[in-house]
């Protein structure tokens, strides 16, 4: 990939025809006049082409919510959101979270914890912070209520809500301070009393208190950022102190889940597009294949292609104070054409079991500045579109759709399966003029 790609991604450094002249691309035998293999490039003098599809905003809400009972072992570990965040950038508007967590029984308790007195025990949240979005700086209220129901949260969207009871069960005054790697809440001691039986249940290796305890929903009211937390690393601890010496008992985090509501959001800046996680805001791209220039490519060799959407991180305000991390990945999911070949045709990755949707591999190395799809997808998809269109059929794909995922990008080479992107609140602003493909081909 061209250097000038790699060190920036601002709409003015475009790909320049004179750096692509030596790079070759791979090709199907039977693209006839589309595609020229290993071999050189061929006909007259290379030349490269940038295609700007049409564009438009999308919302589709994300899934926020996680069970680690069912998430596969390779998956990476989740996380919830709790708090506000009223980011600087025009358009992102104010984006309220609200944490939910449940956890897993135990196969036993120790004795001196379940012989104890009730007013013996204390109880707490242990929390390991993993994302700040907002102030940086000052502790954050939290409060910690009991869910009324079973919550479903495994693969639960952003606007999902579960129902909680009125009282808080946290103690009055709770604060976390974000800037802390490992963060505690504690529970009032009328909560241990009401609930120790429930913690005490051990039936079935721990079920029994799965089915009878629902879990908590935390929410940070009036704060000025969004802190997250590891899904893998939350625990409800139970503690005594006796004689000096002390005893814990942790339930682990079993299920966790990100409400995720926006208010008052206006519009980007001038010459920008806007994506923003959580609230579940895209781009759609199509391109043309019937109009300039794509409409003239039919017979002329394509000897390499890329797909990019730049991320201008310097549009984004910032203010003193304030902490904002970038996205560590993004997503673009390519919708097929009716009858148009599988997703594996043009190695691309499957989503839906109806096979209608593939995700497209990622160059990694491009995040956060941009997501790039490599030419060795790229290729493919335009080849056999444009053999396509040349007979009369429909492209490979009707649309791609672009979203942050905040996961390392997935490339072409890495396993096939396709996690969730990771609950955020981030803003990414891309130039309206940014997301191209970028064709070169050989004129004959």
């Amino acid at each position: 990939m061209p250097m000038s790609l790699r060190s920036s991604w601002l709409p003015a450094l475009l790909v320049g025809g004179a750096l692509l002249v030596s790079l070759t691309a791979c090709s199907d035998s039977s693209d006839v006049g589309l595609g020229v293999g290993s071999d050189p490039l061929q006909g007259g003098e290379p030349s490269t082409i940038d295609v700007t599809p049409t564009t438009r905003d999308t919302t589709v809400a994300p899934i926020t919510g996680d069970n680690v009972q069912e998430r596969p072992r390779s998956q990476n570990a989740w996380r919830f959101l709790v708090g506000t965040v009223d980011d600087p950038t025009p358009g992102t508007g104010v984006v309220e979270t609200e944490g939910y967590v449940d956890f897993a029984g135990r196969s036993s308790i120790p004795s001196d914890i379940d012989s104890a007195d009730p007013d013996s025990l204390t109880a707490e949240l242990r929390l390991t912070t993993d994302y700040l979005h907002g102030r940086s700086s000052g502790p954050v209220n939290v409060e910690v209520y009991d869910l009324t129901d079973e919550a479903t949260m495994d693969s639960a969207r952003a606007t999902e809500r579960f129902e909680a009871a009125p009282s808080a069960v946290s103690v009055n005054g709770a604060q976390i301070n974000p800037s802390d790697s490992l963060v505690t809440i504690q529970l009032q001691q009328s909560w241990i009393n009401e609930n120790l039986l429930t913690l005490s249940n051990t039936g079935n290796d721990g079920a029994d208190f799965e089915e009878a305890f629902h879990g908590f929903k935390i929410v940070a009211p009036n704060s000025e950022a969004v802190v997250g937390f590891s899904s893998s690393n939350t625990a409800l601890r139970l503690r005594r102190i006796a004689s000096g010496d002390t005893t814990t008992a942790d339930y682990s985090g079993l299920k966790t889940f990100t409400h995720v509501e926006q208010t008052n959001a206006g519009d980007p800046p001038s010459g920008y597009r806007l994506m923003q996680d959580g609230v579940g805001t895209g781009l759609t791209m199509e391109w043309s294949f019937d109009e300039n220039p794509l409409d003239t490519l039919e017979s002329a060799p394509l000897n390499r292609a890329e797909i990019f959407v730049p991320n201008d991180t310097s549009a984004l305000e910032t203010r003193p104070d304030f902490e904002r991390p970038q996205p560590q990945g993004y997503r673009i999911i390519a919708t097929r054409s009716s009858g148009a070949p599988s997703c594996t045709a043009v190695r691309s990755v499957v989503l839906s079991d109806a096979n209608e949707a593939c995700v497209l591999p990622l160059d990694p190395s491009a995040a956060p500045r941009a997501a790039l799809v490599p030419d060795n997808v790229s290729f493919p998809t335009f080849q056999q579109s444009l053999r396509r269109v040349r007979e009369g059929q429909s492209p490979i794909f009707t649309t791609f759709r672009v979203s942050i995922a905040d996961r390392e990008n997935t490339s072409v080479n890495q396993a096939a399966t396709i996690q969730p992107g990771l609950p955020t609140t981030l803003p990414v602003l891309v130039p309206v003029d940014g997301p191209r493909a970028t064709l070169t081909v050989t004129p004959l």
